[in-house]
């Protein structure tokens, strides 16, 4: 009978081991996963079908009265992703003709080009900048100062919104202005 115990203790034994080690392998099988893609998605904006996100403005060689523009940007969303919104900014450089006898200075001359259409999305945004130098009217000056072009709405993947600008120089431009003029840069940046 002690014999018998003893078998049975041992079948008992290598069962209750057996079990241990299927339980142990279930717990540490390993398998490898390969050819998974994980790529995030873009935002890729094209002014004009082309890569940059900057435009250029020149308003040089006017007369009192003369306009540039209508000028219309085609502002496409080439990436993947849709955006939520898009912000606008504009700076201005110095741009003189020859010969230039007082050359005022950009800022004096961005304050005299008026800005009379500026859209986007055929919605008039010139009523979200402000009059920052108070001389009455929203110039290029105003343009660059302001901070309120941002937060518009954003562009959808593989779509295209227009913006459009145009200036006019003042009527009451005096001779000191002679041969002064500034390139206006705009640069717009999609937001996710």
């Amino acid at each position: 009978m002690a014999k018998k115990i003893l078998g049975l203790i041992i079948v008992l034994l290598l069962m209750a081991g057996m079990s241990g080690l299927s339980t142990w392998a279930f717990f540490t099988d390993a398998e490898t996963s390969s050819n998974n893609v994980f790529a995030a998605g873009t935002l890729d904006l094209k002014t004009d079908d082309q890569d940059g996100v900057s435009q250029t403005l020149i308003a040089t060689n006017m007369r009192r009265g003369d306009i540039v523009g209508p000028e219309i940007i085609i502002l496409k969303n080439s990436g993947s992703l849709d955006s939520s919104s898009l912000d606008i900014s504009f700076s201005y450089i110095e741009n003189d003709s020859s010969p230039n006898p007082v050359d005022m200075s950009a800022d004096d001359t961005a304050s005299l080009i008026t800005v009379t259409i500026l859209k986007y999305a055929e919605a008039n945004i010139l009523t979200y900048v402000d009059d920052n130098n108070s001389n009455g009217y929203i110039d290029v000056y105003d343009l660059a100062a302001t901070s309120n072009l941002a937060g518009l709405p954003g562009i959808n993947s593989g779509t295209t919104k227009n913006f459009e600008i145009a200036v006019r120089l003042n009527e009451n431009v005096t001779g000191q202005y002679q041969a002064d003029g500034i390139d206006i840069t705009m640069t717009f940046s999609l937001k996710q």
